[in-house]
C-alpha cells in the first residue's frame, strides 16, 4: 500500500534496503512481476493483529459487544486473503489518529 511505502521511505535505512532489493531483482531476472507478487502475497499477510485493532475490540467487549472480537477472529483466520469486511473496517489502512499514543504491555 502506498501509505506504508511513504512511512517506510522516511526510515534512515530505507535507501540501503532499496539498493539491496534492486540487487536481488537483478539476480532473479527470470522472475516476472506476477510471479514475484504471487510469492510475496503468499508469505506476507495482508492483515495482522495490531494494538489499535485489539484495543478497539476490547473497548467494545467491555460493553458486552463482542462483534469486533468475532470480526477479528474471522479476518485473522485467513490473513493472506483480501476480505471485504476487513477492508471496510480499515484493517489494511494506516492506524487511526486516536491510536498514535497507544501503548500495550505484555500484562494488558
Amino acid at each position: 500500500e502506498f501509505w506504508a511505502l511513504q512511512d517506510l521511505g522516511k526510515h534512515k535505512l530505507f535507501s540501503e534496503w532499496v539498493a539491496l532489493y534492486l540487487m536481488r531483482l537483478n539476480r532473479n531476472k527470470s522472475d516476472s512481476d506476477t510471479q514475484r507478487r504471487t510469492r510475496m502475497t503468499n508469505v506476507n499477510p495482508r492483515y495482522i493483529l495490531r494494538n489499535w485493532m485489539a484495543e478497539s475490540a476490547v473497548q467494545k467487549a467491555n460493553f458486552n459487544d463482542f462483534s469486533e472480537v468475532h470480526l477479528l477472529q474471522r479476518i485473522l483466520d485467513r490473513p493472506f486473503q483480501r476480505q471485504q469486511a476487513a477492508e471496510k473496517a480499515g484493517y489494511s489502512l494506516r492506524p487511526p489518529a486516536w491510536a498514535k499514543g497507544l501503548k500495550v504491555s505484555c500484562s494488558s
